[in-house]
């Protein structure tokens, strides 16, 4: 059984001695299995500066029942309270009844100003008590659980009457988690506006200026929100239609409104699935032995082909000497400056040597029809050519389409990767054999389509690119084919993980 008057508690010998729990919003218990909660409110004595119970809550089973304080200055002589449950609110003139749809009875005990609230496992009575003169008033309860329910000693669901170690479950700073007060917002509204108004009849200055603790304001219901109420429509299932876009605020909400319009399923389903077309996800290609497109996203070394130093990859020229293209200063690893450098041991058919190299950020290399060449890209330190490993990178190949029927059908194969990432909404067909991944273009495209940047792709540039990451690597290869076709055709490519950051 726990009851009292929070202001003062009683040492060994009953004596009473003055209690330094301070105002604001605290814990009165929890019970052991947690169906009963009791919180109560406090505003600061007049004269002692120390807390009093002005307002008390309680969580019954999942039943809220709240006791709040009169108006300031409003005497009613001992009642009648007000009770609210769920919402609704009653008047301890009404007693006994019983909340409905459950089994909680309000029992009268004194009424209309003391009354008990009883259900099986939990007795709690309360006393409101009001000063005729100086008009405030404060309330009293005890709380009676079955023993084998009643919190340990010392737990953080122990009976709060502490003295100075009691700290409230909220305070006024603008971190405050607010999340477990049984109090709605009207609810302290209602009970600051008594503290403020008590706390300025107050003749001590820290009294008067004390700020009375309460939640944030609620903001306001999104418009959406409105419309489903105005037109009966489920906000709750507005919501579940709409889930899959709640990474993007506007989406999102322009989803529920359309939903909440007429009411239609149809009408959200539409709209996710446009968005999803048009925004759509990286996924991973199935047989991967480890794919994670956020860690490769964030993590992945990112390198830039912006300078051509050397270009004469398998001796097609235009350049003469090492048979190379090497992108100088492509990235600074470890606070040195590396170099990207590709090869190749297998012949190199280009149909247009003089486009080898780059166009703007992207890497690119002009393969005939109807040939394969596997080419290997190798990080080097710009000033010692020695090898330097990578703990993630990504090679990304774009614009992976094709000619009219199929002529020049372009693949892009990668052995070694953790895995190959493409879009949910992916043109490629892809497959994963053994160590190796591969993506083969199905569609026809056009220069009109080409990608301009590998950090901007539209849905349909970036259905036709794969993402292919590595972890401690200094080198990887991919070997590009085109099926016969007119003239030669241009892989794009970027040390980018642009796949896997979607759109």
């Amino acid at each position: 059984m726990f009851e009292g008057d929070t202001h003062t508690r009683s040492d060994y010998r009953g004596e009473y001695m003055e209690d330094l729990q301070y105002h604001g919003l605290y814990s009165i218990t929890t019970s052991k299995d947690g169906r009963f909660k009791a919180q109560m409110y406090q505003c600061p004595n007049m004269q002692m500066a120390v807390g009093w119970i002005n307002a008390l809550a309680f969580d019954i089973d999942g039943t809220r029942i709240v006791i709040r304080p009169p108006q300031y200055g409003v005497f009613v002589n001992h009642g009648p309270i007000y009770i609210r449950a769920n919402d609704v609110e009653y008047m301890s003139d009404q007693l006994p009844f019983t909340i409905p749809g459950t089994n909680i009875d309000i029992r009268a005990h004194k009424p209309p100003w003391k009354f008990n609230i009883v259900t099986e496992g939990f007795d709690a009575w309360v006393e409101m008590i009001q000063h005729s003169e100086q008009k405030w008033s404060f309330i009293n309860t005890g709380i009676r659980l079955d023993p084998a329910n009643v919190p340990d000693v010392g737990s953080e669901d122990s009976v709060c009457m502490k003295g100075a170690d009691a700290s409230p479950i909220a305070d006024d700073t603008s971190e405050a988690d607010w999340s477990a007060t049984l109090f709605s917002t009207e609810d302290h509204n209602h009970i600051c506006a008594y503290c403020t108004a008590h706390n300025k009849k107050s003749w001590l200055k820290e009294v008067r200026d004390l700020k009375c603790v309460k939640p944030p304001p609620v903001p306001p219901a999104p418009p959406a929100k409105e419309q489903c109420d105005n037109t009966g429509c489920s906000w709750t299932h507005a919501q579940q239609l709409c889930q899959s876009l709640q990474g993007n605020d506007v989406l999102y909400n322009d989803c529920l409104f359309d939903f909440c319009l007429e009411c239609i399923d149809e009408a959200a389903e539409a709209f996710v699935e446009n968005e999803e077309d048009d925004h759509p996800g990286a996924m991973c290609v199935q047989g991967a032995p480890e794919c994670a497109p956020d860690e490769v996203c964030t993590e992945a070394v990112k390198m830039n082909t912006l300078t051509v130093s050397h270009n004469n990859l398998g001796g097609v020229g235009p350049d003469d000497g090492a048979e190379e293209i090497r992108y100088g200063n492509a990235a600074v690893v470890n606070g040195r400056a590396v170099d990207l450098v590709l090869t190749t041991d297998s012949t190199f058919k280009s149909a247009r040597p003089s486009k080898n190299g780059n166009a703007g950020p992207f890497g690119l290399l002009n393969v005939k029809c109807g040939s394969a060449v596997s080419v290997t890209m190798k990080v080097v330190d710009t000033e010692t050519g020695s090898p330097v490993t990578l703990d993630s990178v990504a090679l990304t190949w774009y614009d992976l389409d094709e000619g009219k029927r199929g002529r020049g059908r372009a693949t892009v194969q990668t052995c070694g990767s953790t895995g190959a990432i493409v879009s949910e909404n992916t043109e490629l067909t892809v497959k994963r054999e053994g160590g190796c991944s591969s993506a083969t273009s199905s569609v026809a495209g056009t220069s009109n389509d080409n990608p301009q940047s590998p950090h901007n792709l539209n849905s349909v540039q970036i259905s036709r690119s794969v993402t292919l990451p590595f972890k401690g690597v200094s080198e990887f290869t991919s070997t590009l084919s085109l099926a016969k076709g007119s003239k030669g055709r241009n892989f794009l490519f970027a040390i980018e993980p642009s796949v896997a950051c979607g759109l």
